[in-house]
């Protein structure tokens, strides 16, 4: 299908009402599943998973901050209804959702699904503003990219769990798209990504590449401060000599709790089904777990090229935006570099719909078949399915088959990142093919 074709097809009022139908029919089932498969707050279930992030990442954290309770210490996971303490993201996410903990907890259920949705909307206008030339092809993107993310393998499960991935992936593109015309409403997108270090890192660094300081500056003074607020708030009620000694049993809590979450099972690489980065594919062939200074060396590694392709693009003026190459050289090699998971491939709608619309000069410079082999390389990731515990489970197959599935993802993702930074240097404005 030509690039006019799919524009066309798009602008038509029959596929913006079947956009509708899909998104309300897929929020309704998203809905009756958090219903009918509801997790009580406790133990973890894995037959019975509805809202449990919510429970134990969300409501519970911030309310055990808001009452000067370390939510990564053992006093938090023996005092809340939760299946244990919390790995180390920054507290800033649990002062960005006290809000939701000052709600009975049905009432903050309810209000968090109906503000997931909200994000939702957002992060598809943010994906339809950047993509699309026409407000008629807007409207149209804005409707398809919403069904996209609802019925997506991550914003399903993000739905479905209630975890906050979704302000993760709206802060990114809110950095990415606003970083040089509006630094500070970008920086507000930085807080959000720095809420997981893992998002922060790679993220920032590659936006440090491109060029956009001003954003970066601004993004950190947020972040250190509301993580700092977190921070002072529970050290101070954590010890009763000083502030300093809060901190450092914090400090020793996070290590603690790190520990144990990298000691699950589900979370080593090699036994895991949802890690997208390339350090977990190899370590799932290898058979041999990485130490966290591994991934901290693997992500600079797999990084070096694609901030060299983006500073040579700053250098000449090159910057397509958020769904364009720029867009997606940030966001691929984000989840390639470092420890991501399978809901985090929320971050390639952006670039997907790029591909799809075809409106960037720089998408129309590729061959067709180069194009959409791009594509197809973010489209797996965000709809396979079989890389799914539901899957596994249920389907009587050999070892190396589900090896094969669950690396399908990473090397989909790693694959598409090559060809990004190749086709960033080879079909550049300035490239001699055009001439």
């Amino acid at each position: 299908m030509s690039q006019n074709r799919v524009t066309r097809w798009l602008s038509l009022p029959a596929a913006q009402w079947l956009a509708v139908a899909l998104l309300v029919v897929g929020l309704a089932a998203t809905a009756a599943r958090v219903v009918k498969q509801y997790q009580t707050p406790g133990p973890f279930d894995p037959t019975r998973q509805g809202y449990c992030d919510f429970h134990n990442g969300v409501y519970f954290p911030a309310a055990a901050w808001l009452q000067g309770i370390s939510p990564y210490g053992q006093e938090y996971a023996s005092r809340f209804p939760v299946a244990r303490s919390v790995p180390f993201f920054s507290p800033s996410i649990y002062v960005l959702h006290v809000p939701f903990a000052l709600l009975p907890l049905h009432v903050a259920e309810v209000g968090y699904f109906l503000f997931s949705i909200g994000v939702v909307l957002a992060i598809a206008q943010l994906v339809a503003k950047d993509v699309a030339s026409s407000e008629k092809l807007q409207r149209s993107v804005f409707l398809w990219t919403a069904v996209g993310i609802v019925f997506s393998r991550g914003g399903h499960i993000t739905l479905f769990d209630g975890y906050f991935t979704l302000l993760l992936i709206g802060g990114s593109f809110l950095a990415i798209s606003q970083a040089e015309k509006r630094p500070w409403l970008a920086a507000v997108g930085l807080l959000l990504a720095s809420s997981k270090p893992t998002f922060i890192l790679p993220l920032g660094i590659l936006l440090v590449a491109r060029g956009n300081y001003r954003a970066i500056w601004r993004g950190a003074f947020l972040s250190v401060f509301f993580a700092a607020v977190g921070f002072a708030w529970i050290a101070y009620h954590q010890s009763e000599e000083s502030m300093y000694v809060g901190m450092q049993e914090i400090v020793a809590q996070i290590s603690q709790t790190q520990e144990i979450h990298q000691a699950e099972l589900d979370e080593m690489p090699v036994h895991s089904w949802t890690r997208l980065d390339l350090l977990a594919i190899i370590a799932k062939w290898t058979g041999h777990n990485p130490g966290a200074l591994v991934h901290l060396w693997g992500m600079f590694a797999v990084l070096v090229i694609p901030c060299w392709v983006l500073l040579r693009r700053s250098a000449v003026g090159e910057d397509d935006g958020l769904t364009g190459v720029t867009g997606a050289l940030v966001l691929v090699a984000t989840l390639v570099s470092l420890y991501h998971q399978s809901y985090d491939a929320l971050l390639v709608v952006a670039p997907l719909a790029g591909v799809v619309v075809g409106q960037s000069e720089f998408w129309t410079r590729l061959p067709a078949m180069y194009r959409w082999g791009i594509g197809l390389g973010l489209l797996i990731p965000l709809f396979n399915y079989l890389s799914t515990r539901m899957f596994i489970d249920r389907v009587n197959v050999s070892d190396r088959f589900i090896q094969v599935v669950t690396s399908l993802n990473g090397v989909c993702l790693t694959l598409v990142l090559l060809m990004l930074c190749w086709s960033a240097i080879r079909y550049s404005y300035d490239s001699p093919a055009d001439a």
